[in-house]
């Protein structure tokens, strides 16, 4: 450690615990706020698209899943079956809690590497960013439990590598093993966490004793077992998951220039630009000071796998909007991001003035941003101001990310008043996997649900579209997709026939229409895809 970064000490009275001048203090105003700001716009906000789908996965207990191993799932599933209920906190409130932990890690983190109040501001400029404190922070997905678990294991490593004469070995490379365990059971991107970690090592003489310890090898045995259920679930479904991430990183269509410059701008936007470039700085930093900055160059190299590799693969694989996936490499960096602040804010001269200034502006963009971007997405205020032409092309998905939130209100009461809901010999479907998980999520489980569609994902393991034949259904799809659907479902039941259309509002503008067809009869089971699947 430097002689710039300073300790905690004990001189302050313990009666000052809460204080804001302790960072102790400090980092407790900042949890206690942001989880009541993210509980009160959980409350306001309807599930996205993947949390919807999400919500469906997590319905149906598995020991992994297609598209991602299963401990979010597990989570969810967990809350839905204590509470009993389901609505927005129910399912999101084990993830808002998760981040109070997660920005308790941080600042644990940056006070190991470099103090008590670099740790503070790690934190806090965390919190500043718009993919962490929101996404990341309450949203029903993956991300949420991967950060926290990905801090766990960060710390149980700097804690081998940076305590001079480190107590029972063992027992930290147990933990290490158990924290990276549970990140992989999160998300495949904790192998990252492995390599980089190894990579440090091996590039510090002191530290390749670590090559003939047992330390090491037990933390990657108890990983191992502790990831085990996905290898179980996918040796027991032909290795699908694993295929079907691997295809979506090999997949090409040639190198795309315009693909990578967007992954890179999607990225900054996601993180807050004035934040990202920051980010940056640091990974380059940590890099180029080497063994003469040991702590910032661990963090580097446990940061540049998911940031270099996932920005790379969209210069020729179609990843669409996923700039969340170097996140967990942005995560760490947030610690050397935290120390630097720290010391340009103890100087005297104009630089900490401007990061004063920094601070002060991205407090305020956060809070206008989400203001802004929470009031629309619940009342739709900003059509007030929009031409109509102009929303009308914005009201075309993609182009308004706000309608995700979107959640088909009133389509329980229409399958109600049509005697449809409680019918053991009658299932719902739609044809799109974020759609079959809204209907899902606003019947509230009180029906089957199946996924009639090539890209069925996790749905296409939960029901048998076999176990339907001659059985009715009914279809439930926005107007935008009626036609496409209605084409591609009628060659599979004896008759369909318009039941009724349901329109979706916001505020007082109605954004979408559902149509509602009841399909008599399903003829044949419908292809779904992925080969075979053990049921």
């Amino acid at each position: 450690m430097s002689a710039d970064r300073v300790p905690a000490t004990s001189a302050e009275p313990q009666r000052e615990w809460c204080s804001l001048r302790r960072p102790e203090g400090a980092l407790l105003w900042l949890i206690i706020v942001g989880t009541a700001a993210r509980l009160a716009v959980a409350w306001a906000l309807g599930l996205g698209n993947g949390e919807s789908y999400y919500f469906t996965s997590a319905r149906h207990l598995s020991l992994s899943y297609l598209d991602q191993p299963p401990l979010a799932l597990w989570i969810a599933h967990l809350s839905l079956r204590l509470t009993g209920s389901v609505d927005p906190l129910t399912l999101r409130g084990p993830f808002i809690l998760m981040f109070g932990g997660t920005t308790w890690l941080m600042f644990v983190l940056g006070r190991k590497l470099f103090g008590p109040w670099p740790g503070f501001y790690a934190a806090a400029v965390m919190n500043l960013s718009a993919i962490f404190t929101i996404p990341v922070a309450s949203w029903v997905q993956p991300d949420g439990p991967l950060m926290f678990f990905w801090l766990c294991c960060t710390l149980c490593l700097a804690h081998i590598f940076f305590t001079p004469q480190l107590k029972r070995p063992m027992w930290w490379w147990s933990l290490t093993g158990l924290a990276l365990g549970l990140a992989l059971l999160t998300k495949y991107h904790a192998a990252f966490l492995a390599a980089g970690a190894a990579a440090f090592a091996m590039s510090q003489p002191p530290l390749r004793r670590w090559v003939v310890h047992p330390g090491p090898y037990v933390a990657l045995l108890i990983a191992a077992a502790v990831f085990s259920p996905v290898m179980l679930w996918n040796a027991q479904h032909d290795w699908i998951s694993l295929q079907w991430q691997g295809n979506r990183a090999m997949a090409t269509r040639g190198l795309r220039l315009l693909d990578l410059a967007r992954s890179i701008g999607g990225q900054a936007l996601w993180l807050s630009p004035w934040i990202w470039w920051p980010l940056v700085i640091e990974l380059v930093r940590g890099f180029a000071h080497g063994r003469r900055d040991g702590e910032r160059y661990f963090l580097s190299c446990l940061a540049v796998g998911p940031i270099v590799v996932f920005t790379l693969i969209s210069l020729w694989a179609p990843l669409g909007f996923h700039f969340h996936w170097q996140a967990p490499g942005y995560l760490v960096l947030f610690a050397a991001l935290g120390a630097s602040v720290y010391e340009a804010l103890a100087r005297t001269d104009r630089r900490a003035v401007w990061v004063r200034r920094w601070m002060q502006a991205s407090v305020v963009l956060l809070v206008l941003g989400l203001s802004v971007g929470v009031t629309h997405a619940t009342t739709g205020w900003l059509r007030i101001f929009t031409p109509n032409w102009l929303f009308a092309q914005l009201r075309k998905p993609p182009s308004d990310p706000t309608l995700e939130a979107l959640d088909y209100h009133g389509l329980e009461q229409v399958l109600a008043r049509h005697g449809l809901l409680g019918r053991k010999d009658l299932f719902v479907f739609s044809t799109r996997w974020f759609q079959t998980g809204k209907v899902d999520y606003a019947l509230r489980g009180q029906l089957p649900v199946l996924n009639f569609h090539r890209d069925a994902r996790n749905l296409a393991f939960f029901e048998r579209p076999e176990d339907w034949v001659g059985k009715d259904g009914v279809l439930v799809t926005p107007g935008h997709r009626r036609q496409a659907a209605e084409a591609d479902i009628t060659p599979y039941f004896e008759r369909v026939t318009l039941l009724e259309t349901l329109p979706l509002y916001r505020g007082r503008y109605v954004e979408r229409t559902l149509y509602i067809y009841y399909c008599r009869k399903l003829l044949e089971p419908y292809p779904l895809p992925y080969g075979k699947r053990s049921w």
